[in-house]
């Protein structure tokens, strides 16, 4: 018992002393003020890898017991029809409730040609759910493959790009 409280203390006096370093060093030092705006806030900060290496280090950061780690939501795209539409596809969902295609960190949430879009990084690939009329994840989402995405009114516009180039839908769907 002695050692899992040792233990706990540890993490939180590692954590305050490299929150305490950072905060003083950005406060005093411009050097390192200016690399902090330039590497950290001006580029894609990748929050599932920050998330992963704190969870090895320090496990969950509020553990919960008796949590059910089941899915609420997991389903697979189902759609009774597809054409091609703009340089994406416009698919007939069976159902309204749309899932993710795959596993993915959502990077964007708004309007996209007067459509309600999502935008879902997958692996270098981004894809963008559109024509949504609900929309079920927040900004910075992890989603893995099944996860409810949002709803539509029987008809959502998929297309997919990587480093601003279109691809070919059929690839994935």
């Amino acid at each position: 018992m002695v050692i899992i409280l040792l233990n706990k203390c540890y993490k939180i006096l590692i954590t305050v002393v490299l929150f305490l370093i950072t905060i003083i060093s950005f406060k005093s030092n411009a050097l390192f003020k200016e690399w902090f705006y330039k590497n950290i806030l001006d580029k894609t900060l990748s929050f599932t890898k920050i998330a992963s290496k704190y969870e090895s280090l320090f496990g969950t950061p509020i553990p919960f017991k008796n949590v059910s780690l089941e899915p609420v939501f997991s389903e697979k795209l189902e759609y009774t029809s597809k054409e091609r539409y703009k340089k994406g596809v416009l698919v007939n969902v069976s159902n309204n409730l749309i899932p993710s295609i795959g596993k993915g960190l959502v990077i964007f949430i708004g309007q996209k040609d007067g459509e309600n879009c999502i935008i879902v990084e997958q692996e270098d690939i981004d894809v963008n759910y559109c024509m949504l009329k609900n929309i079920g994840v927040k900004l910075y989402d992890h989603v893995d493959a099944g996860t409810y995405i949002g709803e539509v009114n029987k008809k959502l516009f998929l297309y997919f790009t990587k480093d601003g180039e279109f691809l070919n839908y059929e690839d994935y769907i």
